[in-house]
């Protein structure tokens, strides 16, 4: 055993081994990546995939996507190289790009779930829900028990008006999944928005009080609250994330929807309140 005063150098020893030699794997593979003379590595798609993941974990999504990229262009066939290279240019911002590679990787392979997941969620970010629908009833035709699927599905369906299906959809999540709060969130959301707001209150209130509740999940309790008129409610949940200015706009905000929506036309869209219509997940 060693001495007391020799352990922590020898962990640091250890630990510095450790990282040294994934740093110069992570070398090896782009220096490989990038055609370098003298790269003797033989490079695999989990070797790719952990240099990429560790750029992605220190929030270089570009680098990862660019790891990524050249991997993939040398083999077009590798249906998990290109959907790694999608998610990794999605995570990029480069929608356009994530778009064309995750078709590209549904002609490889048209079943892959996570192709027609990254397809769908580009499509909701594009404010296109009915394209979004398509692609994530795709992933439930193939796997009824897709809680991820069953979840975006429910939020393209409330985005299009149909509110009693998106509904259905986080059930059916739920059902699968009782505690995920994703579904849990967009279901007392769509609640709220179909006018139901107690049953909205009920749903939210519980999740706002659970260990590890969001803002998002705050503010859709604030906004249930507010829908219904109770703007006392409403302001002592909101007070936990808006400043007073924000509160305000909201109650003005409730006011009028209050005045000229009857319950069941209130729908998410751009105007909505301050911080508030947030959906959890796709």
């Amino acid at each position: 055993m060693l001495p007391p005063t020799a352990q922590p150098l020898a962990i640091l020893g250890l630990l510095a081994f450790g990282l040294s030699a994934f740093l110069l794997t992570g070398c090896e593979v782009l220096d490989a990546l990038n055609g370098q003379p003298g790269a003797s590595v033989n490079l695999d798609r989990n070797a790719v995939a952990r240099v990429a993941t560790a750029a992605q974990d220190s929030g270089e999504y570009g680098a990862a996507a660019g790891v990524y990229e050249k991997y993939a262009a040398a083999h077009p066939g590798d249906a998990t190289a290109q959907a790694g290279f999608a998610e990794a240019a999605l995570e990029a911002g480069e929608m356009d790009k994530a778009s064309e590679v995750f078709r590209k990787t549904l002609e490889i392979t048209p079943d892959r779930s996570d192709a027609h997941m990254g397809l769908g969620r580009i499509y909701l970010a594009k404010h296109q829900p009915n394209q979004a629908l398509v692609e994530f009833q795709a992933v439930i035709a193939a796997d009824p028990r897709n809680i991820r699927a069953l979840n975006a599905a429910g939020i393209a369906l409330d985005l299009i008006g149909r509110s009693a299906e998106a509904q259905r959809s986080y059930r059916a999540a739920l059902a699968l999944k009782p505690d995920d709060r994703a579904a849990r969130n967009n279901l007392g959301l769509s609640l709220a928005l179909g006018g139901a707001y107690d049953q909205a209150i009920a749903e939210l209130s519980k999740l706002t009080l659970e260990p590890g509740a969001t803002p998002r999940m705050r503010q859709n309790l604030a906004l249930a609250l507010g829908l219904k008129g109770d703007d006392a409610g409403m302001a002592r949940v909101a007070k936990a994330d808006l400043d007073d200015a924000a509160i305000a706009e909201n109650q003005r905000f409730f006011a009028a929807m209050r005045r000229l929506a009857k319950p069941g036309e209130i729908h998410s869209g751009d105007n909505r309140p301050a911080a508030t219509d947030k959906r959890t997940g796709s």
